[in-house]
């Protein structure tokens, strides 16, 4: 089932599409009509159920691109729209997304790139007028209500409804693995396998008879002969955690598996045909490490088809009483130990502290809690005193828009560099500039 059933695509200025981007395109399932004017895209936005525009652009901020962005947000405000140039700069970028653009690449960016792109903004926003999302089956192991995590909710239940690769970023402790096996509980796929490989863990040498196992006498020590994890998760799900450190060598194997669809195991040549779904994650930036080549650009392509973010614990500080009673209610049940309660001075500390670990940090600190302390009411006087004294010393964290205005400036305004620095991507940097109405003047 395609995830795209019309787009229009606007040829601004000089150039456009070539044979080889309408063939990448049509060949997912896309549906291209081009506008040969300002007025007849204006109509196939209106009258076609267009998912998308794509518009190609010498200048992108060309009071004519910009007016026509904002016409078609006039039409359809749900409309991803992607811009392509060859002129590409901070104020520019901050222009066109302030003018209504969901994303902006290279004049000279790939077919897959653009139609990634195209695939991943269609699947996030395509329907005009979306209905409830589905239940999601275990969903209360995802504690949170604030807006973010709504939204993490309602992209998991549609990303479980398909059958694309996803890629899941975010911190570590984020909550990454999880989120992976609520999208498998919850896909059609759910009666089977849901497998998982640390590729971060597993060393160099190991990972390929890990991933595609191995016969009997393929190697000393190999008595006996043991399917590899891509074989086990045959008709499932394969999760492919820290995606970003996995070694060139086996991103180049990795990728041939899931573009043929076979393996073969170590020692053996036949070839047995495997079905899986992938959902990779990583708390790098994957943008960058295709830029510096540590990352293979095609393997990043087959795994980047949704994308869901998640997103920081300090980011969404109004979750964190009902995540500690929750932690606390599991952790007392496990030690066999009397419900308690922590009180508002505990809480205040919690919300106050940054946790660079994330939900894991806050998940050890508050089982340190509960061991040190036989109090059943828990004050700031009962938290040990190693824990006590990080919670109390910490300082509120800085707002986000003065964190991001450091790492520009110490970056030297460099965008790739500080989304690096930040842990998100480009067009996510972009995006929190245009937010908090940052640029390069405020150098």
């Amino acid at each position: 089932m395609t995830l795209l059933s019309a787009i229009t695509v606007a040829f601004w200025g000089e150039g456009g599409p070539g044979d080889v981007w309408v063939e990448a395109a049509r060949s997912c399932g896309i549906n291209l009509f081009p506008a040969r004017s300002e007025r007849e895209l204006i109509d196939l936005v209106e009258t076609c159920s267009t998912e998308c525009v794509v518009g190609f652009s010498a200048n992108c901020v060309d009071d004519k691109v910009l007016r026509l962005i904002g016409n078609i947000r006039a039409i359809d405000h749900r409309c991803p729209i992607i811009l392509l140039s060859h002129t590409i700069s901070t104020e520019a970028a901050l222009a066109v997304l302030r003018a209504g653009a969901s994303d902006l690449l290279e004049g000279d960016a790939s077919a897959q790139a653009v139609v990634a792109s195209i695939k991943a903004l269609s699947y996030r926003f395509g329907e005009k007028h979306p209905k409830d999302p589905p239940a999601l089956t275990g969903n209360h192991r995802l504690v949170g209500t604030c807006t973010a995590m709504s939204n993490v909710r309602s992209q998991i239940a549609r990303i479980a409804a398909s059958d694309a690769n996803v890629m899941v970023t975010g911190e570590s402790g984020t909550g990454k693995e999880l989120v992976a096996e609520l999208i498998h509980q919850n896909s059609q796929r759910r009666n089977a396998p849901f497998v998982a490989v640390n590729c971060a863990a597993i060393p160099e040498a190991l990972l390929e008879s890990e991933l595609f196992g191995y016969d009997r006498g393929a190697f000393t020590g190999a008595a006996t002969a043991r399917e590899g994890k891509l074989q086990h998760a045959d008709s499932g799900t394969l999760f492919l955690d820290e995606i970003g450190d996995m070694s060139l060598v086996s991103q180049a194997k990795i990728l041939r598996a899931i573009e043929s669809r076979v393996i073969q195991r170590l020692g053996s040549n036949v070839d047995t045909p495997v079905r899986f779904r992938i959902v990779a994650a990583t708390n790098q930036n994957l943008e960058a490490l295709v830029q510096e080549r540590r990352f293979r650009q095609d393997l990043y392509f087959r795994l980047n088809v949704i994308r869901l973010e998640l997103p920081p614990l300090r980011d969404r500080s109004e979750d964190i009483p009902e995540m500690a009673d929750e932690i606390v209610r599991e952790l007392s049940q496990r030690h066999g130990q009397p419900l308690r309660r922590l009180e508002s001075d505990v809480i205040r500390r919690l919300q106050r502290h940054t946790w660079p670990g994330n939900v894991r940090e806050s998940r050890n600190v508050l089982e340190s809690i509960l061991v040190y302390s036989d109090s059943r009411s828990i004050g700031l006087a009962d938290v040990p005193p190693h824990v006590r004294k990080t919670l109390v010393s910490r300082s509120p964290r800085p707002d986000e828009r003065s964190r991001i205005l450091s790492i520009l400036d110490s970056a030297n305004w460099n965008r790739n560099k500080a989304a690096a620095m930040l842990g998100c991507s480009r067009m996510t940097l972009y995006r929190k500039m245009v937010k908090y109405s940052v640029n390069s003047s405020q150098i």
